[in-house]
């Protein structure tokens, strides 16, 4: 079975890896108005339901 992108908690560098974007345009990204609110959690994880928001405004990977 395949990993899907939302299974667990992302980093910045495992979500630009599935975009495929450098980690550097990927924070570019996340500073749009929609997903401005959206910051790590515990300093580099980005939880399950930030993930999915990301995903929800960005599509599927």
């Amino acid at each position: 079975m395949a990993e899907r992108i939302t299974d667990k908690p992302r980093t910045l560098k495992e979500l630009s890896c599935f975009y495929q974007v450098s980690t550097k345009t990927f924070k570019g990204w996340l500073r749009c108005n929609a997903l401005r609110e959206i910051r790590p959690e515990n300093g580099y994880y980005y939880s399950i339901a930030s993930v999915k928001a990301i995903v929800q405004h960005l599509g599927e990977p």
